[in-house]
């Protein structure tokens, strides 16, 4: 089996992929966000001056005014940031940022887990965008300084959506964040219209291993992980869709057992040249058929070009057996 180093991005990629491992943890750390069924994107209550909006923790937030100085914990939202035209008012990312290019030269607050409050604070933000990984005591300690703190939790494609309509609210981009959500929704319907015909015209469901592959015990994209979505809307069946977490492990007998169609590396730099090579990986139907695919990190950052990253998935589909 190959040996891989993980670098620090790629491990960012695994914990966001990987978030629902720590489920628990997460349950007992934003349990006070938390304070009733989730009323992600209710009408915005005016109270005065500013707009109150509802986080994806069900949090109200107060924004005083248009932010002019944003600061991004998690490449997602930085995304997404971007893709509304506001990166001139993103003053300071976290060391994960790196996409657009633009980002990677933005000053940095370090780390997302958990993020550095006293960092945050010396950019004098209006305006602070987080995510689960941020820590409940970080975004606390911003709240009680008087900082307006939107958290974010995307699960899904629709979570996506709805994150792009929020930032666009929060920044007085509402259009723009329209129009990208009409575009991204157009892309989403296309595959699955796609997806269904193809099995309408008897197109079997091809099974699809997306995952590591160095070790007997492998780390695979299991059910509701944003993998297993796009997997599904594109056309494939992710033979990890029976593990008990959204990112779990699997034996590589059963791997074997299940002979994928289909196999997708997710670690950066994963070649595919290494498992046409492996004498236990070339007796899957994948390797036989040359069907295995390096894929990038589109799919384990929730913004946009994941969306978009799904019509490129549907034609890799469509375009094996």
């Amino acid at each position: 089996m190959t040996g891989r180093k993980i670098s620090k991005k790629s491990r960012y990629l695994l914990l966001i992929t990987a978030a629902a491992v720590l489920s628990l943890a997460v349950i007992i750390l934003f349990v006070r966000w938390r304070p009733g069924p989730r009323p992600f994107l209710s009408p915005a209550e005016e109270k005065g001056r500013g707009i109150v909006l509802t986080d994806q923790f069900g949090r109200e937030v107060l924004i005083p005014e248009p932010p002019r100085r944003i600061v991004s914990t998690a490449p997602s939202n930085t995304e997404i940031l971007f893709a509304l035209g506001l990166g001139e008012r993103v003053v300071a990312v976290s060391d994960w940022c790196d996409y657009p290019p633009a980002a990677r030269d933005l000053p940095k607050i370090g780390d997302i887990f958990p993020v550095n409050v006293e960092k945050v604070l010396s950019f004098r933000p209006d305006l602070v965008l987080a995510h689960e990984f941020s820590g409940r005591e970080s975004v606390l300690k911003l709240e009680e300084l008087g900082l307006p703190v939107l958290a974010f939790k995307p699960d899904s494609f629709t979570d996506i959506l709805e994150s792009i309509i929020l930032i666009g609210r929060a920044t007085g981009r509402t259009a723009a964040a329209g129009e990208l959500v009409g575009r991204l929704r157009g892309i989403l319907e296309e595959v699955e219209a796609a997806s269904r015909q193809g099995v309408e015209a008897g197109k079997r469901r091809l099974k699809v291993y997306a995952g590591e592959i160095g070790g007997e015990l492998l780390w695979a994209a299991g059910p509701g992980s944003f993998l297993d979505q796009a997997i599904a809307l594109a056309g494939g069946e992710n033979i990890a869709g029976d593990l008990a977490k959204p990112w779990g492990q699997m034996n590589m007998e059963i791997i074997l057992e299940k002979d994928p169609d289909v196999i997708l590396l997710t670690i950066p730099g994963a070649d595919p040249e290494s498992v046409y090579g492996d004498k236990l990986w070339r007796e899957t139907a994948a390797v036989k058929k040359r069907q295995v695919f390096a894929i990038d990190n589109r799919y384990s950052i929730p913004g946009p070009r994941m969306i978009e990253a799904l019509a490129d998935l549907q034609a890799l589909l469509a375009g094996c057996h």
